[in-house]
C-alpha cells in the first residue's frame, strides 16, 4: 500500500480553535491524543498559533491572519463585557465561518471523518446538518455558554445594568432575557451567513435561536471541566433533550502547550511554538522557575496587560514583602518596579505550585491551573466567560472575585491568608488515575467512528 493510500485510509479529525492560547491549548491537546490513536489531525487557528500546532506534528490551517487577529484583540472594546461578546461573534466567529467550512469541504472523507468544534465554530455544525453521515463532537471549554434559567452563568458584572441581567432564581425573567437576546442580538450577529449556507447546501429553512440548543451537536457534547465545577449545568444537560447529545464532563485539560524538548520537535524554535503574539522576547527555556513564593499576575495570552494595575499590586505586595511576577505574553517587557519580575508565556503547571497565588482575568485555562495547583486566586474579569469563572471560584472557596479595583488591598490580604495552607479542592478524576481530560476526550471522539486506536490507551 502506498503512503498516500495509507493516509487516505486513516481516520481524519478536523478541529477548530478560533481564539487565543487559552482556546488553542486544549484543542491541540485533544488533537495530539487523537494523533496517538492513528488519526490524521487538522486544526484551524489564527496565524499566531499555527506554529504551536505544527510543533506537535499536526496540520495547521490559518484562517485569521496575524494582522487581523491583533487588530481585534488590541481594541479596548473587545475586552469590555457588553461589546466584547458582539465583537467575538462578528469579528472572530463570522470571519472563521466560511474559511473553516471551506477547509472541511476540502478535507472531509465520508465515513472516515469526525469534526471537533470549538464553541465559536458554527461551520462544523452547518456541515454536520447538511452532510448525511457526518459525525460532530461539540467541545465546551467552560460552562458559561450553556444556559440555565434558574442558575444562569454570569456573563456580566454584578453592578449597574449587569445586576438585572439573568439574576439567580428569576426563571421567567431569565427565559425572556434569553429569548430577547436570541432575536435581537445573537441571531442577527451570526444567523445570516449560517442560514445562507444551510439553504444553499440542503434547502433548509432558517434556523432561529441558534444559541439555544441547535449549536450543540446531536452526536456528542463534551465539557472540558469537572461536573463539580458546574453542578447545575451538568444536572440539566447530562441527560440530553433530544436536540443535543448529553453533556459529558471530562475534567480540566490542564495543558500548557509546551513541546517536550526531548521529543522530535525539539528543534522547533520557541517563537514558533509560542507564536509571536504570545512570545515577545521571552524564551520558556530561559525563564527560571520562581523563588520566594511570589504572587503571579496575568491578564491572559492575548491581552496587552494593565501596567497601572500591576504597579498597584506591586505597591501593596511590597509592604508585605511579597515578590510579584507579571506574566504578560503579548507585552513581556512590562514595567520596571522594585519587586516585580516580568516574563512572557510560562507553563503555569510548573510555575503555580511555587507561587503564593495568582491574580488573573478569569480565563478557564488559568482558573483551572490555579485550582489544580491548589493555590488561591483573585479573579479580575473583563468580558466573556470570565465573570462566570470568577463567581464559581468564589462560590467554591477557591479565591476572590475582585468586583472593583478599590477592593484590591483587602483582596490581596485574603489571598495571602488563604495561601498559608493548600486549598481543599474536589477531586477532578478518581484517585490514582493517570488519564488526562484530553485523553478521555480523544477516546470519546474516536468512538464516534467506532475506531479502534492504532496506539494503546
Amino acid at each position: 500500500m502506498s503512503d498516500s493510500q495509507a493516509n487516505r485510509d486513516r481516520p481524519l479529525a478536523i478541529l477548530s480553535a478560533p481564539g487565543s492560547r487559552g482556546d488553542v491549548n486544549p484543542m491541540v491537546a485533544i488533537a495530539r491524543e487523537l494523533d496517538r490513536r492513528g488519526f490524521e489531525c487538522h486544526v484551524s487557528v489564527a496565524e499566531p498559533y499555527a506554529g504551536l500546532v505544527e510543533a506537535f506534528g499536526l496540520h495547521a490551517h490559518v484562517l485569521i491572519d496575524s494582522e487581523s487577529f491583533h487588530q481585534v484583540v488590541s481594541q479596548s472594546r473587545f475586552w469590555r463585557p457588553w461589546t466584547g461578546a458582539r465583537r467575538v461573534l462578528t469579528e472572530v466567529a463570522e470571519r472563521f465561518f466560511h474559511p473553516h467550512l471551506k477547509i472541511i469541504d476540502q478535507l472531509y472523507r465520508p465515513g472516515r471523518s469526525v469534526l471537533v468544534a470549538h464553541p465559536l465554530d458554527f461551520a462544523s455544525r452547518v456541515f454536520r446538518e447538511t452532510t448525511p453521515g457526518c459525525r460532530l463532537s461539540s467541545v465546551h471549554l467552560a460552562p458559561a455558554m450553556l444556559r440555565h434559567v434558574e442558575t444562569p452563568p454570569r456573563l456580566l458584572p454584578e453592578h449597574g445594568l449587569g445586576r438585572a441581567m439573568l439574576p439567580k432564581g428569576w426563571s421567567r425573567w431569565n427565559r425572556l432575557t434569553y429569548f430577547l437576546a436570541d432575536h435581537v442580538f445573537l441571531d442577527r450577529a451570526i444567523g445570516a451567513p449560517l442560514n445562507a449556507e444551510r439553504r444553499r447546501r440542503a434547502g433548509l429553512r432558517p434556523q432561529r435561536r441558534i444559541m439555544e440548543r441547535w449549536w450543540c451537536s446531536p452526536d456528542q457534547v463534551l465539557g472540558l471541566y469537572p461536573s463539580w465545577y458546574a453542578p447545575e449545568i451538568y444536572e440539566k444537560y447530562s441527560s440530553g433533550d433530544g436536540l443535543a447529545a448529553p453533556l459529558e464532563c471530562l475534567g480540566f485539560p490542564l495543558d500548557d502547550g509546551i513541546v517536550d524538548r526531548g521529543s522530535s520537535d525539539a528543534d522547533v524554535s520557541e517563537d514558533r511554538v509560542a507564536g509571536k503574539h504570545d512570545g515577545g522576547g521571552s524564551s520558556l527555556q530561559g525563564e527560571e522557575l520562581p523563588a520566594g513564593r511570589p504572587l503571579l499576575v496575568t491578564t491572559g495570552s492575548a491581552h496587552h496587560g494593565d501596567e497601572s494595575f500591576v504597579s498597584r499590586v506591586a505597591e501593596i505586595c511590597e509592604l508585605r514583602s511579597v515578590p510579584v511576577v507579571w506574566c504578560c505574553p503579548s507585552n513581556p517587557g512590562g514595567i520596571v518596579y522594585r519587586n516585580v519580575r516580568c516574563v512572557g508565556y510560562v507553563p503555569l503547571g510548573e510555575w503555580l505550585p511555587r507561587c503564593r497565588g495568582i491574580i488573573h482575568h478569569g480565563g478557564i485555562g488559568t482558573t483551572s491551573r490555579a485550582i489544580d495547583a491548589k493555590v488561591p486566586q483573585i479573579v479580575r474579569p473583563m468580558a466573556f466567560d470570565q465573570f462566570d469563572n470568577a463567581e464559581r471560584v468564589e462560590r467554591f472557596g477557591l479565591g476572590v472575585w475582585l468586583r472593583r479595583d478599590r477592593d484590591l488591598t483587602p483582596a490581596i490580604a485574603k489571598l495571602i491568608s488563604m495561601s498559608e495552607s493548600p486549598l481543599n479542592v474536589p477531586d477532578d478524576v478518581p484517585r490514582g488515575s493517570s488519564v488526562s481530560a484530553a485523553q478521555r476526550a480523544a477516546k470519546r471522539i474516536a468512538s464516534l467512528l467506532d475506531h479502534e486506536p492504532f496506539a494503546a490507551d
